[in-house]
C-alpha cells in the first residue's frame, strides 16, 4: 500500500468515524429527547408530559450547556470539549482532564461529570462548574410561560437537590446523590443608558459549582475546594418531572439518598409544636440545635413506609433552630423559627426607623420606614419616638412636595407615581396614630394628582405611556385612602364624595388588571417580574374581599389565584429553612439598596411581603388552609430582619451560596446645593471594598451612606405584618375537626371554644368553622356564637 492510498484510507475512515458520532446525537426514550451538539451541549431537549413533548427552553452562546466553566478572579471561561464516543464527551485544560456524559435511565435523564488533575500540582480555582444548559431567561409575555426559574438550588453536605418551575406549574427536579459544593446564576447586565447603567433583571441560567473556594454556607460540603495532583472526582445528577410541588421531596429523595424534610409550618409562637416529616428515613430521632446552641434529640412519633413522622416542640428561647436528619451518613439540615410576639418586630422596625434614615431622593424606598413609625404609634404610643418621627417626616415632605398644591416638586422625578402612593399610604396611617385631618386631606389631595394626570382611558395609573398600577400597588394605596374617607363619610357628605371618586378610580384600575398577564408591565427591564406578579393579585384580591355579589367576588378571585398561581415559581414555598420560606425570588435589588456591585437573590426583601398580602386576601376570600399557611410563614420570615437577640434590622437575607462583589465603602461629600442629607439625588459612586456574601443576612446602610439608598424598603414587611397579624389572630377548623391556630391557642370542648393569646394588642380573632361554635376570649366582655364558614369576631 502506497504512501496515497494510505492517506486517503485514513481520511476516509477518519470521515466515516466523524460522521457517525455527528449522526447519532440523537438519545431518546419514552421520556427524553436529546439532541446533542459535538462540544456536549444541547441543540434540543424534550419531555414528555402527559403524552405530549414540551420544549425545554434552551440557552445560547456562552451560556449553552451541558458544559464546563471555570472561574478565576471574577472571569468566567468555557471549557472545550468534544465528542469522544456516542453520548460522551472529553477534553484537557491546562493538563486538567474532563469528562461529560449523558444516560437515560427511564423518567430520569442523567448527567455524569468526571475531573482529573494531571497537573502535577494543586488545582484550586474559585469554581469548576456545569453550566445547567436549561433556559432562566424570562423576557417577554407569553415567552416567559415556558421558561424555568431556579426556583430552589440548594447544596447539602452529602448531596444536593432542587427544581426548576415555569409560570405554567410545570417542575423539573434536579437531585445528586454527590456532594455538590455550590451553585451560582448568570445574572444579566445589563439595561440603560451610558449615563446609567444597570444590573438587568434577567438570568440567563444556572450554574452547578462542582469545586467552589471559600467560605461557603456551613451546610455546605467544606472539602470541596480544590483537586491534589493525580486526584479524580466524579459527580453524577438528575433531571427528573415532576407533577406537584408537594411530590419535590418524595421524589427527589430516592434520587439522592438522603432523608428529606417536609414542614409545613416554619415559623411559630412560644409553646406551640412544629409538625415534621422525613422521608427516606430509617432513623428514629432528629438533632434540634438551638439558637444558644444547646443541642437535645426529639425521637419519631412513628415510622411507617419509610417516612418518620416528628412534633417538634423547642424551648422558650426565641430565634432560629437548626434539625438534622442524619440516615446512613447521609446528612440533611432543616430550620425552624420559634417568634418573637409581632408587637415586638414592629417596635423594633419604628426605633431601626430613625437609626437608618428616612430621606428625601428620587424614590420612596428611601422614607418608607415612616409607615412603622406610625403604625408602631398607633398600637405603643411614645412621644419622644413620635416627635423625631415627626420631624423626620415633615423634611422629607417639604423636600419632596409642594404640600400647598399637593404637587410633587420637580426635583423628585414626579413621574414616579408610586412615590406620590406611598405617601398617600404613609399619611392614611399618619392619620391614624394622630387623627390629624389634614393628614388625611393631604392625602386626599395628592390622590387626585395621581389620579387626573396618570389614569388613563383604559383605567390604568400611567408613568408617561408606560403600566405603572403595579408598580409597588398604586390601586391599593388609594383603597386604603378610600378605606378611611368611607368612615368619615358615613357623617361628611364631602368625605363621602372624595370616597366615592377614590373608590371608582381604584376599581377601574383593578378592571384594567382583570385583563390579565398581556395588560400588565413593570418599571425596568421587561421580565416576569416578582412585583408586578405579586402586586396584581394583591391588589385584584383587595378589590374582591370589597364585593358584596357573589359573583363578582367569585370573577375577581379566581384572576387573583391565577396570578398568583403563576407566581409560585418565583416563590419559596417548599424550603425547609423557616428564614427564607415563603420569600420570593428578587435579584437586582442589592445594587440600589445596598450599594453592592452584582446582582443576587434577596428572599426574603421587603417586597416578599406583597405576595404576603395576596395570599392573606385569599385566604380571607377561600377558607383555603395553603392560603393561611404560607401567609403565616411569609410574615414569619420576613420579620427576621429583625434579629431576635439584638433586636437589629437587616436589610435582606441572601439566598446565593458565594457572592464575590464589591460594596461601597465611604460616602461621598455632598454639596452646598444639598439642603437635606448629602448628596440625596445624586447618584451612586464613591469607594468601594472587596466583600464576599453567602447564604446570609445583609446589614442596612442608611445609617451611614447619606447619598440615595433603598434599604428602608424593607419597612413593608412591618406595614404587612400589621394588618395581617398583629392584634389578630386565626382558627381553622379541619375535616377532622383539628384546629389550626395562629397568635392564639384554643381549648375546644365540644362546640365551644376559649381563645387565649399572648398579643398584648390582641383585638380581633378570623374563624373557619365546619359548624357553629360559641366562642369565649379572657378578656373580652362578652362570648359569642361564631357560625359555620369564614368570619371575623372583633373586641367591642
Amino acid at each position: 500500500m502506497n504512501n496515497l492510498t494510505r492517506f486517503y484510507l485514513t481520511f476516509i475512515l477518519s470521515l466515516s468515524f466523524s460522521l457517525s458520532l455527528s449522526a447519532q446525537s440523537l438519545l431518546q426514550n419514552a421520556y427524553w429527547k436529546l439532541d446533542l451538539l459535538q462540544d456536549g451541549t444541547l441543540k434540543d431537549l424534550k419531555i414528555n408530559r402527559n403524552k405530549k413533548w414540551e420544549n425545554i427552553p434552551l440557552p445560547e452562546k456562552e451560556y449553552k450547556g451541558f458544559r464546563w466553566y471555570l472561574s478565576e478572579q471574577n472571569k468566567e471561561e468555557n471549557i472545550a470539549i468534544k465528542r469522544s464516543s456516542e453520548n460522551t464527551f472529553t477534553g484537557n485544560y491546562k493538563d486538567i482532564h474532563f469528562h461529560l456524559s449523558y444516560v437515560l435511565l427511564e423518567d430520569k435523564l442523567q448527567i455524569n461529570a468526571i475531573v482529573t488533575n494531571n497537573s502535577g500540582k494543586e488545582f484550586s480555582p474559585e469554581k469548576l462548574g456545569l453550566r445547567m444548559g436549561i433556559s432562566n431567561y424570562m423576557e417577554s409575555y407569553p415567552q416567559w410561560n415556558d421558561v424555568y426559574f431556579p426556583t430552589l438550588l440548594r447544596a447539602e453536605k452529602t448531596h444536593f437537590w432542587g427544581y426548576m418551575m415555569n409560570p405554567n406549574g410545570n417542575i423539573l427536579g434536579l437531585a445528586s446523590p454527590d456532594p455538590i459544593a455550590s451553585w451560582s446564576l448568570n445574572y444579566n447586565f445589563g439595561y440603560g443608558s451610558k449615563e446609567v447603567f444597570f444590573w438587568g433583571h434577567r438570568i440567563y441560567s444556572s450554574n452547578l459549582d462542582l469545586i467552589n473556594t471559600g467560605p461557603l454556607p456551613q451546610r455546605h460540603p467544606q472539602n470541596s475546594s480544590s483537586l491534589k495532583p493525580g486526584q479524580t472526582k466524579k459527580w453524577s445528577f438528575y433531571l427528573v418531572n415532576i407533577s406537584t410541588l408537594e411530590d419535590v421531596a418524595k421524589t427527589l429523595t430516592k434520587i439522592h439518598k438522603a432523608p428529606s424534610f417536609e414542614i409545613r409550618q416554619t415559623t411559630l409562637e412560644k409553646g406551640k409544636p412544629f409538625e415534621v416529616k422525613v422521608y427516606n428515613s430509617g432513623t428514629s430521632q432528629l438533632k434540634l440545635t438551638a439558637p444558644s446552641g444547646t443541642v437535645k434529640n426529639i425521637k419519631a412519633k412513628t415510622i411507617k413506609s419509610g417516612i418518620a413522622f416528628f412534633s417538634v416542640i423547642p424551648s422558650n428561647e426565641t430565634g432560629v433552630y437548626t434539625l438534622t436528619a442524619n440516615h446512613q451518613n447521609r446528612i440533611t439540615e432543616a430550620k425552624i423559627t420559634v417568634s418573637e410576639p409581632w408587637g415586638w418586630y414592629l417596635q423594633k422596625a419604628r426605633e431601626a426607623a430613625l437609626i437608618y434614615t428616612q430621606k428625601a431622593s428620587w424614590n420612596c424606598e428611601n422614607w418608607y420606614g415612616f409607615y412603622s413609625a406610625y403604625l408602631a404609634q398607633i398600637y405603643y404610643p411614645n412621644a419622644e419616638k413620635l416627635k423625631q418621627s415627626n420631624e423626620q417626616f415633615s423634611k422629607v415632605m417639604s423636600l419632596m412636595y409642594d404640600t400647598v398644591n399637593a404637587v410633587p416638586k420637580k426635583i423628585t422625578n414626579a413621574s414616579r407615581i408610586q412615590n406620590t402612593s406611598t405617601t398617600i399610604g404613609i399619611l392614611v396611617d399618619k392619620y391614624r396614630a394622630l387623627k390629624n385631618i389634614s393628614d388625611l386631606s393631604l392625602a386626599a389631595r395628592l390622590a387626585d394628582h395621581v389620579i387626573i394626570p396618570s389614569q388613563s382611558a383604559d383605567g390604568a395609573y400611567r408613568n408617561g405611556h408606560t403600566h405603572y398600577t403595579s408598580v409597588i400597588y398604586i390601586a391599593k394605596s388609594i383603597l386604603e385612602l378610600a378605606e378611611a374617607e368611607k368612615e368619615l363619610g358615613k357623617t361628611d357628605l364631602f368625605w363621602k364624595n372624595n370616597y366615592q371618586k377614590h373608590y371608582l378610580s381604584a376599581k377601574k384600575a383593578v378592571d384594567q388588571l382583570m385583563l390579565g398577564m398581556s395588560a400588565i408591565e413593570t418599571e425596568g427591564e421587561g421580565t416576569f417580574e416578582d412585583g408586578m406578579i405579586s402586586c396584581t393579585a394583591l391588589q385584584i384580591a383587595a378589590f374582591a374581599l370589597l364585593q358584596d355579589n357573589i359573583e363578582e367576588r367569585n370573577r375577581y378571585t379566581k384572576m387573583a389565584e391565577d396570578f398568583i398561581n403563576s407566581h409560585r415559581s418565583l416563590t419559596q414555598l417548599i424550603v425547609p429553612d423557616s428564614r427564607i420560606r415563603n420569600g420570593t425570588l428578587r435579584f437586582w435589588e442589592a445594587q440600589y439598596d445596598v450599594m453592592l456591585g452584582k446582582n443576587m437573590l434577596s428572599s426574603p426583601h421587603g417586597w416578599s411581603a406583597w405576595r404576603a398580602y395576596a395570599t392573606h386576601y385569599l385566604y380571607l376570600l377561600t377558607g383555603k388552609e395553603d392560603y393561611l399557611i404560607q401567609t403565616m410563614n411569609a410574615v414569619g420570615s420576613c420579620a427576621q430582619t429583625i434579629d431576635s437577640k439584638s433586636g437589629k434590622l437587616r436589610w435582606a437575607f441572601v439566598i446565593d451560596p458565594y457572592v464575590n462583589t464589591v460594596q461601597s465603602s465611604e460616602n461621598f461629600p455632598g454639596t452646598s446645593e444639598d439642603k437635606y442629607n448629602n448628596n440625596q439625588f445624586k447618584a451612586e459612586e464613591g469607594k468601594t471594598k472587596p466583600i464576599i456574601i453567602g447564604e446570609q443576612y445583609v446589614d442596612m446602610v442608611s445609617d451611614w451612606f447619606q447619598a440615595n439608598t433603598s434599604d428602608n424598603d424593607v419597612h413593608e414587611i412591618f406595614k404587612c405584618m400589621e394588618e395581617v397579624a398583629l392584634g389578630k389572630a386565626y382558627v381553622l377548623e379541619r375535616n377532622d375537626g383539628t384546629l389550626l391556630t395562629y397568635n392564639c391557642s384554643v381549648i375546644k370542648k365540644g362546640n365551644y371554644l376559649v381563645l387565649n393569646s399572648a398579643d398584648d394588642r390582641l383585638f380581633k380573632a378570623h374563624f373557619n368553622l365546619k359548624k357553629k361554635c360559641k366562642v369565649s376570649i379572657p378578656g373580652w366582655k362578652q362570648e359569642t356564637s361564631i357560625p359555620a364558614g369564614i368570619s371575623w369576631f372583633s373586641k367591642r
